[in-house]
């Protein structure tokens, strides 16, 4: 590989890797790019702040190992000096992204729990559920409190606790529990 091929790499490597890691710190999932008389929409479902891969990690060490690539060449180092500089870099660079983005994360609290999420845990039913009729159920989890409609194959009267067994857009089915 010539100097120039190596200039190449480690140029496009700074560049896509600084891009890439400042869009997924802002969350941007959607990129808009305006062509003339065009709109294009790119979506990069990889790239979401709440995202607990090694994407942060891999796009930190992309941009530094580019920078760092360069930094070799402007010091005039061979190629294994500019490789091995820009490796150092490399892993500086995936190393402060894991941290930014694990500061990010934890500063954004819990994410929200989604509903299908909510099988398995335990309810305790506010109308009474018929046979083939809706009821409702209270549930607490996260320290919120939720009321969701409900349905189940046999009739369960209000008060007795159920566990949640499927997720219907917004409603819930449950079994009741037996008594403890």
């Amino acid at each position: 590989m010539s100097g120039n091929d190596l200039g190449m790499v480690f140029t496009s490597s700074a560049l896509l890797g600084t891009t890439l890691l400042i869009l997924s710190s802002l969350g941007a999932g959607r990129v808009r790019l305006r062509i003339p008389m065009r709109l294009v929409r790119v979506h990069l479902p990889f790239m979401r702040r709440d995202d607990a891969s090694a994407t942060p990690i891999l796009l930190g060490f992309l941009a530094m190992f580019g920078i760092g690539g360069l930094l070799g060449a402007a010091l005039e180092q061979d190629a294994f000096g500019q490789l091995l500089i820009a490796f150092g870099f490399g892993v500086a660079g995936a190393s402060v992204a894991l941290g930014i983005f694990t500061a990010l994360s934890r500063a954004e609290g819990r994410r929200p729990t989604a509903l299908r999420e909510l099988i398995g845990r335990h309810a305790v039913v506010t109308v009474s559920i018929g046979a083939g009729a809706r009821g409702t159920v209270r549930l607490t989890y996260d320290g919120a409190v939720q009321i969701l409609p409900a349905t189940a194959e046999v009739s369960i009267a209000r008060g007795r606790e159920v566990e949640i067994v499927a997720v219907h857009g917004m409603a819930v089915t449950v079994r009741s529990l037996p008594p403890p």
